[in-house]
């Protein structure tokens, strides 16, 4: 018995009591971190992720735990940062908004694995209001029209009147020189504006494909 407890002996000092109101802490401070993103993600005119929600809320748990592992050990710290940079993400991220809800959620873990609660209470007020600040999102627009079309000027009226902002970012050739491309960066001001834009362009004679990228 003696063997067996020197084997799960640890030189980090943690008491029970203290780790468990940490990681429950932990828990809730990562559901609200997944709220505001869920937040933001409307408010930007996208569908709420709830895959990456999940991911947010034990991501924030994990860090929560991996804080009170550490503890005051800097050798156990590399150890863990040597163990961790072999992850990798391989799911790609669409927006960099989501990428900084995940820092976010790292942050908070590990504060809360700290024992700093008012750290976190402090910045989620903060990042919350950061969160909701240019929301806009910006669209990839590709307009196909016959070699011979003439109203790039109608199209140009068209994203004047119905969108916050545009710029053409590149235009091409397909098929031989028979049609060609343009693509623009959008912003609208709401996510209803779209279906209207679309009709516009279409109702646009040449203009023989539209695609957007959300």
């Amino acid at each position: 018995m003696e063997q067996l407890s020197r084997a799960f002996a640890s030189d980090t000092d943690v008491e029970l009591g203290a780790a468990f109101v940490r990681l429950v802490g932990s828990l809730l401070l990562g559901l609200a971190v997944a709220w505001i993103h869920a937040r933001a993600r409307v408010r930007s005119g996208r569908p709420a992720d709830s895959a990456l929600a999940g991911t947010l809320v034990l991501l924030t748990v994990l860090l929560c735990l991996t804080a009170l592992v550490v503890g005051d050990n800097v050798a156990r710290a590399f150890s863990i940062v040597g163990a961790l940079s072999i992850v990798r993400f391989r799911t790609v991220v669409d927006d960099t908004r989501d990428t900084a809800f995940v820092v976010f959620a790292v942050a908070i873990g590990l504060a809360a694995g700290a024992g700093f609660f008012w750290l976190p209470l402090l910045a989620l007020p903060v990042g919350a209001a950061a969160s909701m600040c240019f929301v806009r999102s910006s669209h990839t627009l590709s307009i196909r029209a016959t070699a011979a079309f003439a109203g790039w000027s109608q199209v140009d009226a068209v994203l004047e009147r119905r969108a916050a902002q545009f710029t053409c970012k590149g235009v091409g050739t397909r098929r031989g020189g028979v049609e060609q491309d343009r693509f623009y960066d959008i912003v609208v001001r709401s996510q209803a504006e779209l279906p209207q834009i679309l009709d516009a362009l279409h109702a646009i004679d040449g203009v023989l494909a539209i695609e957007l990228d959300r």
